[in-house]
């Protein structure tokens, strides 16, 4: 039997800012089973993390060997059935990680900014224009720089529940 954990699954910015560019790259896949991404591991790397409920379901287990063999994968972190998969990120990212990280949105590159708004529209979500006004220098619409605890993956995994059966 997998160890319970207690984690956290808090809303975080990142899913809307970072997920988008780094998916364009990896291409996610199985949303379904996508629980959120994060931007560190540990405080202080520069990671980006998915994290995702574990399925055994053998296209998502050839998934995940696809996500494994990816070259910007370093690692993941089992969580009893969520899974959490760690990838460095490219140059350009870090710059992006940065001005996301310091509430600079609007210093995004055009290109990354496109990458966000297509993104949004093709998952049908309804904040488009909202986050368009955001990352657009010529609006006035301004966005707070992320909780940096709730951007990482540590901080949101309190505790280990351990069951009375696995106590001896």
């Amino acid at each position: 039997m997998k160890d319970t954990y207690k984690i956290t699954l808090a809303k975080n910015k990142s899913l809307t800012y970072m997920f988008p560019l780094v998916n364009s790259e990896i291409k996610f896949k199985f949303n379904q089973f996508l629980l959120n991404s994060y931007m560190s591991f540990d405080s202080g790397d520069e990671l980006f993390c998915v994290m995702y409920s574990w399925s055994s379901n053998p296209d998502f287990l050839k998934y995940e060997g696809k996500l494994m063999e990816h070259p910007m994968y370093v690692g993941h972190a089992d969580f009893g059935e969520k899974v959490v998969y760690k990838f460095r990120l490219t140059h350009l990212m870090k710059r992006g990680r940065r001005a996301f990280m310091e509430g600079r949105c609007k210093d995004f590159t055009d290109n990354h900014k496109s990458i966000i708004i297509e993104y949004m529209r093709d998952m049908g979500f309804n904040n488009v224009l909202r986050i368009s006004e955001l990352l657009n220098k010529n609006q006035n619409a301004k966005s707070a720089a992320p909780d940096v605890d709730l951007e990482t993956v540590s901080k949101q995994v309190d505790t280990i529940i351990i069951k009375p059966e696995n106590i001896f």
